[in-house]
């Protein structure tokens, strides 16, 4: 059983909760500077290049096997390409962020969105009890999006543009984002 499904629900549907409340707070909070962000940041080359490494850095501990990491997973009947995988690793960090620079930060979210997913996920199947089910029924869209981000990073930007020109949406979005964090900070803490 690889960690991410021993990890216990509460503790990881609090820390969801928790982030998605602040998040929305600061969006809340700061709308004018989250706005001129959301325009800016698919342009910032250097920001993708230090996110998609740190993606590839998850991705390699994810395939590294030693007995002190507790993040490698088995890879069943793929064993035998584990060193090949890991080995591409940072070739494909190297290649992507010195010759993909455009639209590199929408790509490289969308695949942290990938990776992030799987913990709470991870957490939360096949556990009792059924509102358990707030934290797939949110990732599911949010995997969706962030599978067009990586596939066509151009809808990142589109987007975000279109996003910021609509205050009023933003801070709904905020708005139902805290109340959905409160809600599985709530279940986290009286129910699972």
């Amino acid at each position: 059983m690889h960690i991410y499904e021993s990890l216990p629900l509460a503790p990881t549907g609090f820390a969801m909760g928790m982030v998605l409340m602040l998040l929305s707070l600061y969006v809340l909070l700061c709308p004018e500077h989250f706005r001129r962000q959301l325009v800016s940041v698919h342009a910032k080359s250097s920001a993708g290049t230090v996110l998609l490494g740190l993606d590839f850095i998850w991705v390699a501990l994810l395939l590294f096997k030693a007995d002190w990491n507790v993040l490698c997973m088995p890879l069943f009947e793929f064993e035998n390409v584990r060193g090949i995988l890991l080995l591409l690793c940072p070739v494909i960090w190297f290649v992507m962020s010195s010759m993909v620079k455009e639209q590199l930060f929408a790509r490289a979210l969308g695949f942290f969105l990938l990776l992030m997913a799987i913990v709470p996920m991870s957490a939360a199947f096949l556990k009792d009890p059924l509102s358990r089910i707030l934290i797939p029924l949110w990732w599911y869209p949010v995997l969706t999006v962030a599978m067009f981000w990586v596939a066509k990073p151009y809808l990142f930007r589109d987007w975000m543009n279109s996003l910021a020109k609509h205050p009023a949406l933003i801070s709904s979005i905020a708005v139902f984002n805290f109340v959905y964090g409160l809600a599985i900070c709530t279940c986290a803490g009286l129910f699972w």
